[in-house]
């Protein structure tokens, strides 16, 4: 088996398509591919498909990565190239090569948001954003697994944050923490915001353009 690492964006109208959509899209796409895959053993094959962060629904991801296994080796380019010509409006292969790190080593994950507060200057939506970004706590209900609500405190989980001015919106950039231990999802953030200032945040463009280890490298 050879472990290969791909890279792919969603954006546009996929980002509304769910996770679950996903994996049957992609597990459709690399069969039409032909690629020499490996498949599971056991009563019901499949090609052995894995994302090691997924995405959430409505979040457009500029580098998500995919893991598959091989049973031969083969030019990755053109893998790509085979890839790319079965995959939906939106949805994209950048790259591809065998895996440097670990699911696990993933830890922190980087966000762009762009929104514009009704009844609020851009101007305006940047400081208070900024302002309840800058507090010393910063509390949102966030759904438990048994399907209640408690209240956490995001702020000791913002590794940084920064917010800027645009023509017609403001670009708010946070790190947060993702992977198996410890995800925070930036809606919840913006949850705390809202709470902080009692203003709704209309609802924005989230990117998810980055992700890290505990070093802040990026995850290849």
């Amino acid at each position: 088996m050879i472990p290969i690492r791909f890279f792919f964006e969603k954006k546009g109208a996929a980002r509304f398509i769910s996770h679950l959509d996903v994996n049957r899209c992609m597990a459709r796409a690399v069969r039409r591919a032909h690629l020499p895959l490996w498949y599971t053993e056991g009563f019901n094959p499949h090609p052995y498909l894995t994302f090691p962060l997924p995405l959430s629904l409505g979040v457009i991801g500029l580098r998500e990565p995919m893991d598959l296994r091989l049973v031969e080796e083969m030019d990755l380019e053109e893998a790509v190239r085979r890839l790319n010509g079965h995959m939906p409006e939106d949805v994209k292969f950048l790259s591809a090569a065998p895996p440097i790190m670990k699911a696990k080593d993933i830890t922190w994950a980087s966000y762009e948001l762009h929104t514009q507060w009704q009844n609020h200057t851009v101007h305006e939506t940047a400081e208070l954003l900024s302002d309840a970004l800058s507090r010393p706590t910063l509390c949102a209900l966030k759904r438990t697994k048994k399907g209640g609500q408690k209240e956490v405190d995001v702020k000791p989980h913002i590794r940084s944050f920064s917010v800027e001015e645009a023509d017609d919106f403001v670009r708010l950039r946070l790190t947060l923490p993702a992977g198996t231990s410890v995800n925070v999802n930036p809606t919840l953030v913006l949850q705390a915001v809202e709470n902080a200032t009692g203003v709704l945040v209309d609802a924005p463009i989230l990117i998810r353009d980055g992700i890290f280890n505990a070093d802040l490298t990026s995850f290849l």
